[in-house]
């Protein structure tokens, strides 16, 4: 039991701090070359998804340690969740929207990724 809990904690550390560079890196990667940009749409002044960089980090921990722990189907929740936060900002901006969908697979895929293995090691 507490090796399980410690498999996912440790899980959950590595997958919030892996994706804390690799996310923005992989965003940015999205912005190059040619006819890759959104078109502004004049909401863009703000700030794009403000405070995504922390919610990545909530996020990846809670989908890495759900999977060690042997409950997938919590990613489900921790995903509509997000989309319901940011569903205004989504729905107002390409670029908000474009920016939500790639930043939250790869942050997904990610924590999938570290959960498998946290969870390989725990069975």
């Amino acid at each position: 039991m507490w090796t399980e809990v410690l498999v996912a904690i440790a899980a959950a550390i590595v997958a919030a701090l892996i994706g804390w560079p690799l996310v923005p890196a992989f965003l940015r990667l999205t912005h190059k070359g040619p006819g890759s940009k959104p078109e502004r749409t004049g909401s863009e002044d703000v700030e794009v998804l403000r405070g995504g960089l922390w919610i990545g980090i909530v996020e990846r921990a809670l989908i890495a340690g759900a999977i060690v722990l042997g409950r997938p189907e919590l990613m489900a929740v921790v995903i509509a969740v997000k989309g319901l936060g940011r569903f205004a900002e989504i729905k107002s901006s390409a670029a908000a929207g474009e920016r939500f969908i790639i930043g939250t697979f790869v942050s997904i895929a990610l924590a999938s990724l570290l959960g498998v293995i946290g969870w390989a090691i725990v069975a």
